[in-house]
């Protein structure tokens, strides 16, 4: 169980868009197929209930998913618990749990009324529940900013189930044709992946630390595609 959970949220912090170009500061990280393996609570200002669009469920206000510490807490307890056997898993599962808890304090997906935006607080407002959120910066992986219109989505999933979400993946077409197959975008846009059913897009995927349950509701209100 360890080493597949380990081999997921190490090659999401890889490829994630939560390690982009920060905008006042350091450089911080952004699959597959469907379905096969590139953050709170929600805040709505007027209405609970998003309004309907056609047969697509349309949400008015934007919102900004709550934080969720379970896979960043869970990966501090298993290191813990083996760090003195052996002391190198241990370890670095325990540093790996300190670093998503230092990302689920800085990072908030934000779902507006045309686009799911990665955005970031400032380090001198980490711990500031009404902190400012600015722009992550450039993607790491691809370029371009942290920002994708909800009509450019091909496929959204976790991994490896929504019961146990370890990883939070998409697919969208918004980012230029010719960078799709950067990274695991080669195995995601392959003959035998579309042969199974993929459809051709740009991969992401980052560590689930916001509340799944939120994204999930965000995914099907903002009526973003999913095979």
């Amino acid at each position: 169980l360890i080493r597949p959970m380990l081999s997921l949220v190490t090659c999401a912090l890889a490829w994630s868009p939560l390690l982009g170009r920060s905008a006042s500061g350091p450089t911080l990280a952004a699959v597959a197929t469907a379905p096969t393996p590139a953050m709170f609570s929600v805040c709505p200002a007027r209405s609970a209930f998003p309004a309907r669009r056609g047969s697509v469920v349309v949400a008015s206000e934007s919102v900004v998913v709550g934080e969720d510490y379970k896979l960043a807490l869970s990966l501090i307890a298993l290191g813990a618990l083996i760090l003195f056997v052996p002391a190198l898993p241990g370890g670095f599962l325990a540093l790996l749990g300190a670093f998503l808890i230092a990302q689920t304090l800085r990072i908030r997906f934000v779902f507006d009324d045309e686009a799911l935006e990665v955005k970031t607080k400032e380090f001198d407002e980490l711990f500031s529940g009404d902190a400012s959120l600015v722009k992550t910066g450039d993607n790491f992986a691809v370029g371009g900013d942290n920002r994708w219109k909800y009509d450019a989505f091909v496929n959204w999933e976790f991994f490896p189930s929504e019961a146990l979400p370890i990883l939070v993946y998409f697919k969208e077409t918004q980012t230029p044709a010719e960078k799709w197959d950067v990274g695991p975008g080669k195995w995601a846009n392959s003959d035998d992946a579309l042969a199974r059913g993929a459809a051709k897009g740009q991969v992401h995927f980052f560590p689930c630390i916001a509340s799944a349950a939120t994204l999930k509701e965000q995914f099907v209100s903002r009526g973003c595609a999913k095979l």
